[in-house]
């Protein structure tokens, strides 16, 4: 029974001085599904034993629905915030479509991804009220 007893012992204090995955593997599961109950776009995986990062789920890709006075509008909003983020251009790359109507507006960067949820009060009407949430980087 003794050297089972340091066998048992020796094993412990090696999982205890070694970092497990279980623990960020834990954290992401419990942001993600945080993120899935608000509707998010946005998961996190993780990067390493510590570290997780944001991706964007994949989604389909179109043109918007917004009429192009709307979108004008849209795109003015993601200006004015970018600006406030000290990036002097917003490009619209891409739209993505989520199911409940809203869209990801994936904005043209060189580093990391850039992009706005965006939901349109009436889509066929110019003066609809635009709701934007972000932005939010993520990792392509």
């Amino acid at each position: 029974m003794k050297p089972y007893r340091i066998f048992l012992l020796g094993l412990l204090a090696v999982l205890a001085g070694c970092p497990t995955t279980s623990t960020i593997d834990s954290a992401v599961a419990q942001a993600n599904q945080k993120l899935e109950l608000n509707g998010s776009p946005f998961r996190y995986k993780a990067l390493d034993s510590e570290h997780m990062g944001m991706t964007l789920i994949p989604l389909p890709a179109g043109p918007t629905k917004a009429v192009p006075e709307l979108k004008q509008k849209a795109m003015e909003a993601i200006a004015s915030a970018e600006f406030k983020k000290g990036r002097s251009v917003a490009n619209l790359a891409e739209v993505r479509h989520l199911k409940d109507g809203r869209e990801v507006w994936v904005l043209e960067t060189l580093g990391e991804g850039v992009a706005y949820v965006v939901a349109f009060e009436d889509p066929s009407r110019g003066d609809s009220n635009v709701r934007m949430e972000g932005p939010t980087t993520y990792s392509r």
